[in-house]
């Protein structure tokens, strides 16, 4: 098992690219800041773009000093295929990916 971290922008970017076949275990987001942020999530095919259609978090609100824990469900991935994210505050929420090898 291993992890991946990242800081969430306020633009859509990847906080997690897989090498090769793996599968999520958890994903936490960790609100670092007193003030309550929105983060939305996506699941991206290899080549693929952030939308709607691989949206699996969206505009969730995270109070200040929280974590929401992402762990009902496991999310096999392909190679190149990536967890991205994004938040309407800079510098909010940090990301935490666990994953294993397939």
């Amino acid at each position: 098992m291993a992890i991946a971290q990242a800081q969430v922008g306020t633009s859509i970017g990847t906080i997690y690219t897989s090498t090769n076949n793996s599968a999520t275990t958890v994903i936490f987001f960790c609100n670092t800041t007193g003030s309550a942020a929105t983060v939305s999530a996506y699941a991206v095919a290899s080549g693929g773009t952030a939308g709607a259609s691989n949206q699996i978090i969206k505009d969730l609100t995270i109070a200040g000093g929280d974590t929401y824990v992402m762990n009902a469900e496991k999310i096999e991935l392909g190679n190149a295929d990536t967890i991205q994210a994004s938040s309407d505050t800079a510098s909010a929420i940090t990301a935490t990916v666990s994953y294993v090898g397939i």
